[in-house]
């Protein structure tokens, strides 16, 4: 393509973003190269897009345990792992060149399974509510130099705080959930808003479930 086409299909994706194109003045494209490995133990990938020129790296993705980042040095949880890579599926299903908390929430519902994602089926969240309106608000777009936006990386960052406040070794997709319904301004958490969820309530019932499962 040239880059005037490439430049042209820049703009469609902004657009889908919600970004108006009169914000959009001196496009510069940059050539680009990706470069994947592949764990020997496991089906982990890391996957790096590079600066065809520089080497200076663009965006990230990251699936398995060998290479999925850690939050605050703390493990995660082979089911863990598996919601994250779902977080990245779903973001370029819908199109997104970052991962987001909007994402981790809707991978949640993928996942079909665990008291986090028990919590956020009784309070009326499916998989094709939160994937349409998703793909009707568009999500916001982030910086994410290792393929993780700042709700994503905050997201990680307070599951961390959410394991270590209930005393467990690794982070779960519970803590996850908690971390989502504690955003305090981020695209999960307009989520919940847009749908009119009590998100103190699904709280509670959610450390409700955990303690009775822990006793």
């Amino acid at each position: 393509m040239t880059h005037e086409e490439l430049i042209a299909k820049a703009v469609e994706h902004a657009k889908r973003t919600g970004i108006a194109a009169e914000f959009l003045h001196q496009p510069k494209v940059r050539e680009a190269v990706i470069v994947s490995f592949t764990s020997e133990h496991s089906s982990g990938r890391a996957k790096f897009y590079l600066d065809a020129g520089t080497g200076d790296l663009i965006s990230g993705e990251f699936s398995g345990s060998e290479f999925t980042p850690k939050a605050s040095g703390k493990q995660l949880s082979q089911r863990a792992q598996r919601v994250l890579a779902l977080a990245s599926e779903e973001s370029r299903r819908i199109g997104c060149e970052h991962v987001g908390s909007d994402h981790l929430l809707l991978a949640m519902l993928v996942s079909g399974e665990g008291n986090g994602t028990a919590v956020l089926a009784s309070a009326g969240l499916t998989v094709e509510t939160v994937r349409a309106r998703i793909t009707a608000v568009g999500s916001p777009t982030e910086v994410a130099p290792n393929g993780y936006g700042p709700s994503m990386r905050n997201a990680l960052r307070l599951s961390s705080h959410h394991a270590d406040t209930l005393g467990q070794a690794e982070i779960e997709p519970e803590h996850f959930v908690l971390a989502l319904l504690d955003e305090a301004d981020g695209p999960a958490i307009r989520t919940f808003q847009h749908f009119g969820l009590d998100v103190q309530r699904m709280r509670t019932a959610l450390l409700q479930k955990m303690s009775d499962k822990r006793a």
